[in-house]
C-alpha cells in the first residue's frame, strides 16, 4: 500500500513534468535518479528501483511515454531549425534508439537545402560583405546547425549567385 502511495505521487509529478512537454524513457530515469540523489543527500528516503520501474510501466501503459513517438514530434519541430546531423545528435543524447532515428530519418525526409537557404537569407548585414568574407561566415554558420559540408558548399554557391 505504501508503494502504491508512492507511486501515485510519482505519477502526479510525471503528469506535471509532461504537461511542459514530452520525454524519453531516458530522461525520466535520468530526473528519478537525481531526485533520489537529493532525497540521499538530504538524508531521507530514497524511491525504490521497484516503485520507480512501476511508475514507467504505467507511463508507457497510458502511452505518454514512447520514445518513437518523442522522435516524430521533435523532428517535425527540429527540421527547420537544424540539419539531419544536428538532430541525429539531439536524438541520441535524449536517448532515442540509434535504429529508430535512422528509420525516422528514412521514412520522414528532410529537406535541409530549404532550410540553409532560409538561414543565409536570414543573415541581411551578410550581403554586402565581400566574397571570402561571406564564405567565412556562412559556412561554419551551417555546419554548426547541422547541415553536411557538401550541402552547405552548394547552397552557398547558389546564394552567391543569385546575389
Amino acid at each position: 500500500m505504501i508503494k502504491e502511495t508512492e507511486a501515485g505521487k510519482l505519477m502526479e509529478r510525471m503528469y506535471r513534468l509532461f504537461s511542459i512537454r514530452q520525454r524519453t524513457e531516458k530522461e525520466v530515469r535520468q530526473y528519478f535518479k537525481i531526485k533520489n540523489y537529493r532525497l540521499k543527500i538530504l538524508a531521507k528516503e530514497q524511491t525504490s528501483n521497484l516503485v520507480i520501474e512501476q511508475v514507467i510501466k504505467k507511463l508507457k501503459q497510458k502511452k505518454l511515454l514512447n520514445d518513437e513517438e518523442f522522435a516524430r514530434n521533435w523532428l517535425d519541430c527540429r527540421s527547420k531549425k537544424k540539419g539531419k546531423i544536428a538532430i541525429k545528435i539531439e536524438l541520441l543524447r535524449k536517448g532515442i534508439d540509434k535504429k529508430i532515428i535512422d528509420d525516422l530519418l528514412e521514412e520522414n525526409p528532410v529537406d535541409e537545402e530549404v532550410a540553409a537557404q532560409h538561414f543565409l537569407e536570414k543573415k541581411k548585414n551578410w550581403k554586402n560583405l565581400p566574397l571570402i568574407e561571406f564564405k567565412k561566415k556562412a559556412y561554419p554558420f551551417l555546419i554548426r546547425r547541422g547541415f553536411r559540408y557538401e550541402l552547405v558548399k552548394s547552397v552557398v554557391e547558389k546564394f552567391l549567385q543569385k546575389q
